[in-house]
């Protein structure tokens, strides 16, 4: 039997609901692949594709210009409730999709 726990770490396909409560943070789309970072009672966290910060003023309110203009990349992981789930769909032994269970690798001294 599959659980949720064995897509933990790797690339999942997901279909929202309702995409529309993540517009504010960037998801534009009614489905795609993230990375699944965990899960709780409340849903599943999957990693954000990227999230990018952009000082486009100074410190007077003037604008900066385009050249001038520092971007930082941020990592960030975002909530998806139950209810907002339409489907999820793994892809076990797929390259590039299933990676090794963090619970599995082996860390520390061989005898």
């Amino acid at each position: 039997m599959f659980k949720i726990e064995d897509s933990i770490g790797d690339v999942v396909y997901i279909s929202f609901r309702d995409f529309e409560r993540y517009r504010d943070i960037g998801i534009s789309s009614n489905s795609g692949h993230y990375f699944l970072r965990g899960f709780d009672n409340l849903g599943i966290w999957l990693e954000h594709p990227g999230i990018i910060l952009a000082k486009t003023e100074d410190e007077n309110g003037k604008p900066i210009p385009e050249d001038q203009i520092k971007k930082e990349r941020v990592n960030a992981n975002f909530l998806v409730t139950w209810d907002n789930i339409n489907s999820i769909m793994h892809y076990p032994d797929r390259e590039g999709f299933d990676f090794p269970s963090e619970f599995d690798i082996d860390i520390g001294f061989k005898k």
